[in-house]
């Protein structure tokens, strides 16, 4: 049974995002679980029925090379565009963050 209202539908699309993103990439459930340090059924959880934890976001946005706010939006660029480097592997670059500035 789904949820009804808003929160319902968020949490739907949500949800459907985090299975887009690790299709994108082809990679398997149980790759992104051990990516996440968790097993294959939990993981699973957070393609069927609940939200993937907030503290996990980063860490899967970096896996499966999504922009985290894509991730919990839905809108902005759904990959990460990465960078190649002459002689090396490509780069992901992920958005900036704002640098909190330090008292002396």
């Amino acid at each position: 049974m789904t949820d009804p209202g808003p929160e319902g539908e968020y949490k739907q699309a949500f949800i459907q995002r985090v299975k887009a993103a690790r299709i994108a990439v082809n990679m398997k459930q149980w790759q992104v679980a051990e990516a996440l340090g968790m097993p294959q059924d939990r993981y699973k959880q957070y393609e069927t029925r609940s939200l993937l934890p907030h503290h996990l976001i980063g860490r899967f946005c970096i896996v499966t090379h999504v922009d985290p706010e894509w991730l919990v939006t839905g809108r902005g660029q759904k990959p990460l565009k990465p960078i190649h480097v002459a002689g090396g592997s490509p780069i992901v670059v992920r958005p900036k963050r704002k640098s909190a500035s330090r008292a002396a």
